[in-house]
């Protein structure tokens, strides 16, 4: 499906390098040292971080061992087609892991004071027929997401809480650096690192609901995919990856990561204001943990959009590249995104058709992207019948979209452009729908 080279720079594009290969030496010569008093900074906390996880088990906001070995392995062997990397690129990357390790006792140590302070509470807080949006990168299910998020009987984690999950911090923080900063603040910094290109295409209030799953990934080595070339972006960076590596990832440590997130959130929210507690709303593209979270949660109810799959393959490639990049390394290259999103893509769109269609299971509820443009009032009314049990749809939920400017993005090109065999992707995503016994979703 992909149809010859691909230029780093289109005219017009802004244009994003990193470092050259001598440049890259230069910082990993310099980075050294620091990583060396990292690790000696840390050291002491080491064996109260393990005797913690053989209280609490292990925390799941920090990378397991073997996925340790496994990318240090990666930085030294993974061979990604041109450009390829350099030894030194291959050092920076090996460097970027050590210094995760190298921060996990802290991090981990930060988890496992929740589980001392508030413990017995988070246990005792149930999670009842939690609302769980799980859809496509690039579908609309954000919008959706911010327009529910402001129901007063739901609670849902900002993209901030799910960077930072951990309760005893939501509590300590505005009564501390809250009184120095305020949340226009803290926004206008967060989007200040921001590429423009990136802001064109998603709101950067780091406050609202976002991609749940995206701040799990960054905790973990997931983020570091992109450097290592379309195979790993395949199998690590894929929200329906079926990567045998992934099952502990998606099954058991994002699984535990959202009860204990959700159940913090839950605590942290207090009761809605009819006094009843309030039902848990997260949003992401976590499909590979569906049957996972429907076991865990039989009384939840699964919502998806659905959108075109040439357009949302178009907008996923050139969201994907304006989104930040390690300036050392630079963004990963358009043909590493294409050939990987192209993968990534036609496998999500068959798990996420199966498993939508599929007769036994959980409550689902899908929703047509073109329907939510054309008709917000009729597709929320449906969102609130059929996942919320709610027969009337309430009076906070907008009834139409604020305007959005469309148009004049710094990055955005066609399929052929990134390319993409637009012809070969649909006729591939159209023999899916057929071989499909189930047909597409309801």
């Amino acid at each position: 499906m992909l149809a010859g080279p691909v230029p780093e720079h289109l005219p017009g594009e802004p244009v994003r390098t990193g470092a050259s290969p001598a440049g890259i030496a230069v910082r990993v010569l310099f980075a050294t040292p620091a990583l060396a008093l990292l690790f000696t900074a840390t050291a002491g906390l080491w064996p109260l971080y393990l005797v913690s996880v053989l209280v609490w088990g292990w925390p799941p906001n920090v990378p397991r061992s073997s996925q340790v070995a496994r990318y240090l392995h990666l930085a030294f062997t993974a061979t990604p087609p041109a450009p390829g990397l350099s030894w030194p690129a291959r050092a920076w990357i090996a460097s970027s892991v050590l210094q995760k390790v190298a921060i996990m006792p802290v991090a981990g140590l930060a988890w496992q004071l929740d589980e001392l302070l508030y413990g017995r509470a988070l246990r005792d807080t149930p999670v009842v027929a939690p609302l769980l949006e799980i859809s496509a990168g690039r579908s609309g299910s954000t919008q959706i997401a911010r327009y529910l998020e402001g129901d007063p009987h739901l609670a849902a984690p900002g993209l901030i809480y799910a960077m930072f999950p951990y309760l005893w911090l939501w509590k300590l923080a505005p009564a501390t650096v809250g009184r120095f900063i305020t949340r226009a603040q803290v926004t206008h910094r967060i989007e200040a690192l921001m590429p423009p290109e990136f802001l064109q295409r998603h709101e950067g209030d780091p406050f609202l609901t976002d991609t749940f799953d995206g701040p799990f990934y960054m905790g973990r080595l997931n983020g570091l995919a992109g450097a290592l070339g379309p195979d790993v972006l395949v199998d690590d960076f894929g929200f329906a990856s079926n990567a045998p590596h992934a099952a502990t990832l998606w099954e058991e440590d994002f699984v535990a990561f959202l009860d204990r997130v959700g159940r913090k959130t839950l605590v942290h929210a207090g009761p809605g204001p009819d006094g009843k507690p309030r039902r848990l709303f997260v949003k992401g593209h976590f499909l590979r943990a569906a049957d996972a979270l429907a076991r865990r949660y039989p009384d939840a109810r699964f919502l998806t959009v659905i959108r075109d799959p040439a357009s949302r393959l178009q907008s996923a490639v050139n969201y994907m590249r304006a989104n930040p990049h390690d300036p050392v390394l630079g963004p990963t290259p358009w043909a590493w995104w294409s050939a990987a999103l192209v993968r990534t893509e036609t496998l999500y769109n068959a798990t996420e058709r199966a498993w939508f269609s599929r007769p036994e299971g959980p409550r689902r509820c899908v929703v047509q992207f073109t329907d939510f443009l054309a008709d917000l009032e009729g597709t929320m009314a449906k969102v609130y019948r059929e996942c919320l049990d709610v027969p009337e749809l309430p009076a906070h939920v907008p009834r139409a979209h604020p305007p959005r400017e469309r148009t004049k993005y710094l990055l955005n090109r066609t399929l052929a452009q990134a390319g993409i065999d637009e012809a070969a992707f649909v006729a591939a995503q159209d023999a899916q729908l057929v071989s499909t016994p189930s047909g597409a979703p309801p």
